[in-house]
């Protein structure tokens, strides 16, 4: 196709005129800084120029005034307008000042105009918001901070090879328990526990510090990469942890008076080891959740992005290092959330009627509250669902356009329920968002009323 053939007749508002030259300018608008005593400027980036076309324009013909009168109308009318531009095509545009109109007795039937427009773009006021996820990631690794200098307390120089060896035999039982416990959820971290378990007789005994011993903790938990992998990944990784740490294997041994001072000390130890597993494991929990997507319901009734309030600019091993081509995790449901929320403030109850470290205790209580404001954040941005079992094979597109009467919600439900293939949905409960839901459904029978 000749370029002629792709020119369009000018307009703005409908009103068409003839254009003889037009130009636009286009680049990059910078700001350079120049500093005293330094040789090379820093030029800054500041964003893409402003468009503003302008136009050598004229009308002709016999009722050239009336062609005039009416692009000056349209030129005078106030707010923003619709320009179609003899190469870039539509554009939406302010009248750019002063207009000049011309006509002369050389040129009879002809009124010549000069046109500069400037792009309209849009108004947005940028929008406010704690950004939850990121305190909340925040607090763990100040839990995390304390639970190095609480370990402090644990020590045994001077005691007996016996005592020693019970609390290096307690540990491993400990990390056992851990091992099992991850097995199935990620084997990453059960093989690590299985690793530190064989190392922990020499990170314990003197002269080793007790900072080694929760460094190496961390690092296990952090060698996981189910935080790869999707939501449901993340949302089960998180129960299991705090599941580990409500857990009678990691539970605290009474300390008695009776006892002889040796079966204390050795009791006292295994706490201090025992109390480190379990802060380490919620403290982990607790960032998982900060690295969940945020769920924000699009226009278009799909859930997609992020907003500021649950926004978090985080750093973790797992994330950090995971394959370039891992694919993006789904946003969690509402259901999920609650649960998470529910498990997770009773496992960190639990802990803080355990803990007898006032910093921890301290830095639990904040962990608390800011796991519950960014899951309440969460949750206000999150739909509720109902289970429904289809009557067919019907693909996708029929369900969406049955439940919803929106055929473009089919991904949503694709994705949610992660179908094989769109166009065979499985005789199977199926989860679908009441959000805009067009059924009744029954929350008993998850059937049609």
């Amino acid at each position: 196709m000749a370029w002629k053939d792709r020119l369009q007749d000018a307009s703005f508002r409908g009103v068409p005129f003839k254009v003889e030259d037009e130009s636009s300018p286009v680049g990059r608008r910078v700001e350079t800084h120049e500093y005293p005593n330094r040789d090379k400027p820093y030029t800054e980036d500041i964003g893409k120029i402003t468009s503003r076309p302008s136009f050598s324009a004229y009308v002709v013909g016999d009722d050239c005034f009336d062609q005039r009168d009416r692009l000056i109308e349209a030129l005078n009318k106030p707010g923003p307008g619709t320009l179609i531009h003899p190469t870039y095509g539509e554009m939406n545009v302010c009248v750019d000042g002063e207009i000049r109109v011309s006509t002369t007795k050389t040129e009879g039937r002809m009124v010549r105009f000069d046109l500069k427009f400037v792009e309209a773009g849009e108004l947005s006021y940028p929008t406010s918001g704690a950004a939850t996820a990121k305190v909340l990631s925040s607090s763990c690794s100040a839990l995390d901070d304390c639970i190095s200098d609480g370990f402090k307390a644990f020590g045994m120089d001077g005691m007996p090879d016996f005592i020693q060896g019970g609390v290096v035999e307690r540990a491993g039982g400990m990390l056992g328990y851990v091992s099992d416990a991850m097995k199935m959820v990620d084997g990453s971290v059960s093989d690590a526990a299985r690793l530190l378990q064989g190392d922990i007789s020499v990170l314990l005994p003197p002269p080793s510090s007790g900072k080694g011993f929760i460094d190496a903790l961390q690092k296990m938990w952090r060698t996981g990469n189910r935080l790869y992998g999707n939501t449901g990944d993340i949302i089960r990784m998180v129960k299991t942890l705090s599941g580990i740490s409500m857990g009678k294997d990691l539970a605290p041994h009474g300390v008695w008076k009776t006892e002889s001072q040796s079966t204390r000390w050795q009791t006292e130890q295994g706490n201090t080891v025992a109390g480190a597993i379990r802060t380490t494991a919620l403290s982990e929990a607790a960032y998982a959740v900060s690295t969940l997507p945020a769920p924000v319901a699009s226009s278009q009734g799909g859930v997609s992005g992020q907003t500021p309030a649950v926004m978090a600019n985080v750093s973790h091993p797992a994330l950090s290092n995971a394959p370039p081509n891992t694919p993006k995790p789904d946003t969690p449901s509402w259901e999920d959330l609650t649960a998470v929320r529910d498990t997770l403030n009773v496992a960190i109850d639990r802990e803080m009627s355990r803990t007898n470290d006032d910093r921890v205790f301290i830095a639990l209580r904040r962990l608390k509250a800011d796991l519950n404001t960014d899951l309440t954040q969460r949750l206000r941005q999150s739909d509720k669902t109902v289970t429904v079992i289809p009557s067919g094979t019907d693909p996708a597109l029929v369900m969406a356009a049955y439940a919803y009467d929106d055929a473009n919600r089919a991904e949503e439900i694709v994705q949610r329920n992660r179908i094989a293939h769109p166009g065979f949905l499985p005789r199977r409960p199926l989860r679908l968002t009441t959000r805009q839901l067009a059924w009744r459904i029954d929350p008993v029978t998850n059937r049609e009323i």
